[in-house]
C-alpha cells in the first residue's frame, strides 16, 4: 500500500493523503473555521432590532390588502361563474331554436305540400269572380335598375 500527500492521481492539491491499493485508512477530520461574529455598532444594531419588529399600521396595511385581494378574487371567481353559466344558457337556447327552426321548416314543407295552386286558381277565378290582367291593364316604366319603384301619382 502506498500513501502520498499533496498532489494525487486525479490532479487534486491538498493535504489530505490518498491511498492506493484495495484498502483504505480513515482519513482525519477536517476542521472548518467558524466565521466570527462582527461587532456591530449601536445604530447597526438599532435599526435591525426596528427592522425585525412590525408596527400596527404596517401589519394594518397588509392585512387589509390581503382582505381586498382575496375580495377581488372572490369577485372574479363569481363572474367567471357567471360567464360559465351564461354560455350554457346560450347553448341550451340554441339548441331550442333549431328545433324550432326545423319544426317550422317542416310545418312549412306540409302545408306547401298539401296546397295545390291550380284548386286555388280556380277558386280564385271562379267563386271570387278574379280575372287575369288583359294588355291595356298593363302598363309599363322605365327603370333606373334599383330594386324598388316608388309611385308619387295615381298610375291611369
Amino acid at each position: 500500500m502506498a500513501t502520498t500527500q499533496g498532489r494525487g492521481r486525479s490532479g487534486y492539491r491538498g493535504n489530505e493523503e490518498y491511498v492506493y491499493g484495495n484498502t483504505a485508512r480513515a482519513l482525519r477530520p477536517v476542521q472548518v473555521d467558524e466565521p466570527r461574529e462582527k461587532k456591530l455598532s449601536h445604530r447597526a444594531r438599532r435599526n435591525r432590532d426596528r427592522a425585525a419588529h412590525m408596527s400596527f399600521g404596517y401589519v394594518l396595511f397588509l392585512t387589509l390588502a390581503i382582505v381586498a385581494t382575496g375580495i377581488g378574487c372572490l369577485q372574479y371567481l363569481k363572474l367567471q361563474s357567471e360567464i360559465t353559466n351564461s354560455i350554457k344558457r346560450i347553448s341550451v337556447l340554441e339548441s331550442q331554436l333549431n328545433e324550432i327552426k326545423a319544426e317550422n321548416d317542416d310545418t312549412e314543407s306540409r302545408i306547401k305540400g298539401t296546397v295545390s295552386f291550380e284548386e286555388i286558381k280556380k277558386r280564385a277565378m271562379n267563386e271570387l269572380g278574379m280575372q287575369y290582367a288583359t294588355q291595356d291593364q298593363i302598363v309599363k316604366y322605365a327603370s333606373d335598375d334599383t330594386d324598388y319603384v316608388r309611385q308619387y301619382i295615381d298610375i291611369d
